[in-house]
């Protein structure tokens, strides 16, 4: 594999380097760090992409490892449609209160919505979705590069926390100190002869500290006793072999022994409840994690499952979408599903007369209006027209100028009724897989079709006024309703002619012989008669108005019904 070949061009925005505070995340989340304004680049509703470390090494993997390849240029993308705004109100959710500015600079960047090139090619799929990960690579983030930079509060928190063992010996020489002087000038008045203070001394310790202090506090207290015996004159000897001298020193060390114990005992109660707490928190934090990971992996591949253009599910809706009775409704949704299927806006759909020499313009995609004729001879065509008739996808393998690239017809009873036509392709569009597609979704767009058609003629009579080819007041809003959505999306032109003429079966006995298979008589809503004339503007009406004249019939061009 040439590597020199290759062009990888991640957006941007890439992923967090914890060592250095200069890329895009890393200093956005120093500002949330310091309490600082922060100041994105673009505007809130421009597009901003993540790649996350593991899905991009797994893609670089897979080009090395790929020995077909010899060059190429791919823009890697995640697939997800994040905007600053997003990563706005994600970034609020770390620190309340923070402030969010915009630059407004103009995002001139090309991007693409899915890497569908890379999934082509080296079967690569992006998984993780880096903007639902901020919160965490927020923490990592405090813990990896803030750590060494911390404030002068945050150095004397840690001071104590470690200096904590030797302030609790220095409180508990501070304390003895003070039971002492207390003991020495209180002890001989008459109100403190029957308190002990030392004993008190203990007691707290013992409590406050466990049983280690609790036994220094009492031995403290202890010697001090020994040596307030020793200054009033009692000699040790009597003091060591008189047992009723023992007591006082026995009480002051089962005092901070005992009350050292409960206080051991219930630290070491609390902390096994808490690692305990602790131990099940994480159980629950984990499989919680597990089950939201699961449910959201279900999500993402089941959406690019459905959204990859090959998929069964984007056929399965596309069936959904062709559903319909009404043959100007499938005509619309066959372009738009095939331009977004086949990733193409230079396609066309042509009805053909029943004697098969012409073909209609029905739709076409918006980029073709203007270049189209709104009809062809068929027998003009060349080779289109005989590979089509034979049933088969023509495919311009020649190159011909002015010839479409692909080609299908669609077939009711043997005979050709319409045509689909794709003029414009890309490189890697010239293929059989597409071609397969291609031939799928005419298939598609037939079922659909003629179950419509068959339709029309089971129901003639509710559709059509008797004797007449003039459509009902229900059924002609319809079409026209149809008719003005495919000129809002500029897939397709109509004229709306408002007949002076009321008398139904004058009208249809008038205008049978002059309108074509396209074009539809009807009733408005208002009560008066219209035709509705496809894929013709007020530029090429006056073809149409030379034939309107000779029928005799009174009319004017409207805009809509009434």
């Amino acid at each position: 594999m040439n590597w020199t070949g290759i062009s990888i061009r991640p957006h941007p925005c890439a992923p967090i380097r914890w060592k250095k505070c200069a890329v895009f995340l890393g200093k956005l989340f120093r500002n949330i760090y310091e309490n600082k304004k922060l100041l994105l680049p673009y505007r809130e509703n421009d597009r901003v992409d993540f790649i996350s470390q593991e899905d991009f090494a797994e893609l670089l993997r897979r080009i090395v490892e790929e020995d077909e390849d010899e060059c190429g240029s791919y823009f890697v993308s995640s697939g997800y449609r994040h905007t600053y705004g997003d990563l706005a109100a994600v970034l609020s959710s770390l620190s309340p209160g923070l402030r969010i500015l915009y630059e407004n600079k103009a995002d001139v960047i090309p991007r693409e919505d899915y890497p569908f090139e890379l999934r082509k090619i080296y079967g690569w799929i992006p998984k993780e979705d880096v903007m639902e990960q901020t919160a965490w690579l927020y923490e990592l983030f405090c813990k990896k590069v803030m750590k060494g930079k911390r404030s002068l509060r945050d150095w004397l928190e840690k001071l104590l926390n470690r200096q904590e063992g030797i302030f609790k010996y220095v409180e508990l020489l501070v304390v003895f100190l003070f039971t002492e002087l207390l003991n020495h000038y209180l002890g001989v008045k008459v109100y403190f002869r029957f308190v002990d203070i030392r004993l008190f001394f203990i007691v707290i310790m013992g409590t406050i500290y466990g049983m280690r202090t609790g036994l220094l506090a009492a031995l403290l207290e202890c010697i001090a006793l020994f040596v307030q015996y020793l200054g009033i004159g009692v000699d040790w000897t009597l003091l060591f072999y008189n047992v009723e001298n023992w007591i006082p020193f026995m009480i002051y060390l089962m005092a901070g022994s005992v009350t050292g114990y409960i206080k051991n005992k219930k630290t070491e109660e609390i902390k096994f409840s808490r690692e305990e707490y602790g131990l099940l928190r994480d159980k629950y934090l984990f499989l919680n994690e597990v089950y939201r990971s699961a449910v959201e992996n279900k999500g993402e591949y089941k959406k690019q499952i459905l959204g990859f253009k090959d998929s069964f599910g984007r056929i399965f809706d596309a069936v959904q979408r062709l559903d319909n009775i009404l043959p100007q409704s499938i005509f619309i949704e066959a372009l738009l599903t095939m331009e977004d299927i086949l990733e193409n806006r230079s396609i066309a759909i042509y009805s053909v007369d029943q004697y098969e020499r012409f073909g209609r313009l029905v739709v076409c995609s918006d980029q073709l209006r203007t270049k189209l004729p709104k009809s062809m001879v068929l027998e003009e065509s060349g080779g289109l027209f005989e590979m089509v008739r034979e049933r088969k996808i023509y495919k311009n393998t020649e190159m011909q100028e002015g010839m479409p690239v692909y080609a299908s017809g669609i077939f009711r009873e043997e005979k050709l009724v319409l045509f689909v036509v794709i003029y414009e392709v890309n490189p890697d569009q010239y293929g059989m897989n597409y071609m397969n597609i291609f031939r799928i979704l005419c298939g598609l767009v037939q079922t659909s079709f003629l179950r419509a058609l068959d339709y029309e003629e089971l129901a003639e009579e509710k559709i059509y006024y008797p004797q007449t080819n003039v459509v009902r007041r229900e059924r002609f809003m319809e079409i026209l309703a149809v008719q003005s959505e495919m000129k809002e999306k500029k897939i397709a032109d109509y004229v709306l002619v408002k007949l002076e003429e009321k008398e139904r079966h004058k009208v249809s006995d008038s205008l049978s012989r002059i309108i074509r298979a396209a074009d539809v008589i009807g009733e408005g809503t208002d009560g008066n008669l219209y035709v509705l004339l496809a894929q013709v503007n007020l530029e090429s009406f006056h073809f149409v108005e030379t034939r309107l004249a000779g029928t005799g019939l009174s009319y004017q061009v409207v805009e809509k019904v009434g």
